[in-house]
């Protein structure tokens, strides 16, 4: 009886894990034909239409190849037969694997747990989805993301946090298609399982906790690189106001990498711009305000009744954060930050840590009027 209970609760724990899993499309922005997959770390086995169970080992290499709407399955070059769908797992706790495409040639990746891969029934290509616990797939976003900007536990809790919004948010985004999100720009970049202590210690040491509103709802977390000093409203950058994404100085942000930008255009385009806007530049007062632009007591909106939003794209500046001076038959823009300007700033943010404020004390900083609640898996 003991026995039995032991073997329960270990089911139990199993399944709890496996319902925890999340589907990500990977690849989803190439249109890929061929692939090679190879257990890293874990047992893992194969299951293919009609043919269940097939134990993979490490050494084993599983080629899966699109052909007259079916996908070959090959295993170390012996083929297995046609199938529709295959599903590559392992029910160990700890297990990644190694996804390499051969066609087109792109470079390999790493991600942790399963893979399910069937035929895309729009470009008839291999459709890859990643079945992944959530906290993995926080690590690995986290890291593709922002891997690179420091080795502060602190702040990669406060990026995992802001990506467990974004994906309790957008949750159901592409379920039409199978899958809850992908790796593209239109959902969050995540081109690898992480590696990185850090950032693995920062999604587990934050599991489960979410940024609220005041009325406890989840909000959007806006980031961007770095905000040249002082955040912007939300209102500034689109119609809506929004309470908790409000402007405020961020001394965090300064001398930061991003936090300086500089750009010459050339006068008469610059002029000839704002001429095709309808302002009259040969109107001295109008003149003067193109040419001598300045921001230096605080961010503004427009220039002239032009949005910076709209400088800003069409000149591809890093920010709207700038001010304009002549400079021989040139005007020279200088600039502060990189991004939108709304929200949170991430060199702001991994300063503050460097400084160390606690992660709930730059969310508090960067969203206004918020707090961090624990909600339940799988919600």
């Amino acid at each position: 009886m003991k026995k039995y209970i032991i073997i329960l609760f270990l089911f139990f724990i199993v399944a709890k894990s496996q319902s925890q899993n999340i589907k990500i499309r990977v690849f989803s922005e190439n249109n890929i034909n061929k692939i090679t997959l190879a257990s890293s770390f874990g047992n893992y086995f194969i299951d293919a239409d009609n043919l269940k169970g097939i134990n993979i080992k490490r050494q084993d290499k599983i080629n899966l190849e699109k052909q007259d709407n079916k996908i070959v399955l090959s295993i170390n070059d012996s083929i297995y037969g046609k199938v529709d769908t295959i599903h590559f797992y392992s029910n160990d706790l700890k297990c990644f694997f190694q996804i390499t495409p051969t066609n087109p040639s792109l470079k390999s990746r790493r991600y942790d747990d399963n893979l399910l891969i069937y035929l895309d029934s729009k470009d008839k290509g291999l459709k890859i989805i990643n079945e992944v616990k959530e906290d993995n797939y926080l690590a690995g976003v986290v890291q593709s993301e922002v891997g690179g900007v420091c080795d502060n536990v602190e702040f990669f809790k406060v990026q995992a946090i802001c990506c467990r919004n974004y994906l309790r948010r957008n949750i159901n985004k592409h379920i039409k298609d199978g899958y809850n999100l992908c790796d593209g720009v239109n959902c969050q970049a995540y081109k690898s399982r992480a590696n990185k202590k850090e950032v693995i210690d920062g999604a587990n040491k934050s599991q489960g906790e979410v940024i609220v509103d005041s009325n406890n709802n989840i909000i959007e977390t806006l980031f961007h690189s770095n905000s040249g000093g002082q955040t912007v409203n939300a209102s500034d950058v689109w119609e809506n106001d929004i309470s908790f994404l409000q402007s405020k100085i961020d001394s965090f942000s300064i001398n930061q990498p991003n936090y300086r930008w500089e750009k010459r255009i050339r006068e008469k385009d610059w002029l000839k711009y704002f001429k095709d806007k309808g302002i009259d530049v040969k109107d001295y007062n109008n003149k003067t305000e193109i040419l001598n632009f300045s921001q230096e007591e605080g961010r503004k909106t427009k220039l002239l009744n032009v949005p910076l939003t709209q400088i800003r794209k069409d000149f591809n500046l890093k920010s709207t954060f700038f001010t304009v001076q002549p400079f021989g038959s040139d005007v020279k823009l200088n600039g502060k930050g990189y991004g939108h300007g709304v929200g949170m700033s991430q060199e702001g943010a991994a300063k503050m840590c460097q400084e160390g404020y606690e992660y709930w004390q730059v969310i508090e900083f960067y969203y206004t009027g918020v707090k961090i609640i624990k909600i339940e898996e799988n919600k």
